[in-house]
């Protein structure tokens, strides 16, 4: 969708269709006209595939590197974009919160890394880890954290999250009001305008019941 000539991109999960589709959203913002910037959307995006989160950051950071495989201490692999650089000098935003997580955290963090995108919201989940699931004959079965992902720059993301550029909270108030000051800022980054002050509700007079007596 299209908010004062900013594109809203809403990435809700890292499935099949997520990189095709995603390569169709961009062809279609490239081709429009007077584009103020981008907003990609990962609140409460809980990941999905490495492979699609990395075609999604090459979009901004091309062949660079976009995670980074820690384990035992040693970087034991780097992947790297897999397109040119078709977003890079596009103005972005990216808005994050608690339940951004995973493949959500390396893009956010890779393109926050490279300096392409300005992150807005809540400091992310912090689910960076490679898991080892194992079963046993006696049906049990135990998970094991292997190793971990860095950021272009070195961070964890295990654990720790991705912390926003901008703090900005959505409230409970703010869900059940229809406000949403996340994306309003995120606007505001790119266009310069304020969302305007909402009105403040009025409240219902109280009124006392008249006294009654009884003989």
């Amino acid at each position: 969708k299209y908010q004062d000539n900013v594109a809203v991109i809403e990435i809700s999960n890292f499935n099949q269709d997520t990189a095709t589709g995603f390569t169709k959203v961009v062809d279609e913002v490239l081709a429009k006209k007077d584009i103020k910037g981008i907003i990609l959307d990962l609140r409460n995006d809980p990941g999905g595939y490495l492979d699609r989160s990395i075609s999604v950051a090459s979009e901004w950071i091309g062949e660079n590197v976009v995670v980074a495989e820690r384990r035992q201490g040693q970087i034991v692999d780097e992947y790297r974009g897999v397109r040119k650089a078709r977003l890079n000098t596009v103005p972005t935003v990216v808005l994050v919160n608690e339940g951004s997580a995973s493949a959500s955290e390396i893009v956010a963090g890779a393109l926050q890394d490279y300096g392409v995108a300005k992150i807005v919201g809540m400091k992310t989940f912090g689910k960076g880890s490679v898991q080892d699931y194992s079963e046993f004959n006696d049906k049990s079965a135990v998970k094991i954290t292997i190793a971990e992902w860095l950021t272009p720059k070195g961070r964890s993301i295990n654990k720790t999250g991705i912390e926003p550029d901008i703090v900005v909270d959505r409230t409970a108030e703010d869900y059940h009001a229809d406000r949403d000051p996340q994306l309003d800022k995120a606007i505001e980054l790119l266009t310069g305008k304020k969302a305007p002050t909402p009105a403040p509700q009025a409240k219902a007079e109280s009124k006392t019941p008249a006294a009654t007596s009884t003989k």
